[in-house]
């Protein structure tokens, strides 16, 4: 996956990146400056130059299948911890979220970096409101989440971004 953060949010200018492309995706970030695009395929073309994610998992609809809101959530977490967060992640934590009818899918990518693990859930939601579902509230006050919440680095310092796909 191809990853490209903007400043802009003339989304005129980024869809001319994305005209060769047919998978781009463009998101504009709710409420402020910025935009990303999203692209699956394995050659990118003529977007402009991003990070590249391997894929770790995913659930849901997402890409094109998905809803309009795009809720970005990059998730550093120490080496030692990268087990075990998966896990959380991927067998409890998406799990409740996608009970939410809200709530239409994530794409759970990884992203080399020198120390520690950088992860990025690509969360597409139908409406925001998903945001403040019950599931949500569910999801993070489980006994695994409580146990994880220990630790200064999860949760609090995870950085989340809301973005609305560009009409």
């Amino acid at each position: 996956m191809l990853f490209s953060e903007s400043t802009t949010g003339d989304v005129a200018d980024l869809r001319r990146y994305v005209a060769a492309s047919s998978d781009a995706e463009i998101f504009v970030r709710d409420g402020g400056s910025g935009a990303v695009i999203i692209s699956d395929a394995a050659d990118a073309g003529e977007l402009p130059s991003g990070k590249r994610f391997a894929s770790r998992f995913s659930g849901g609809r997402f890409g094109k299948a998905g809803g309009q809101w795009l809720f970005h959530v990059a998730l550093w977490t120490p080496g030692d911890y990268r087990d075990e967060f998966l896990a959380w992640y991927q067998i409890e934590h998406l799990p409740i979220l996608l009970e939410c009818p809200l709530w239409d899918g994530c794409r759970f990518v990884e992203e080399a970096v020198q120390e520690g693990c950088q992860f990025h859930a690509m969360h597409q939601l139908s409406d925001a409101k998903a945001l403040e579902s019950e599931q949500r509230l569910r999801s993070r006050s489980t006994p695994w989440f409580k146990r994880l919440a220990k630790n200064d680095w999860f949760d609090g310092a995870f950085k989340r971004t809301l973005y609305r796909r560009a009409s």
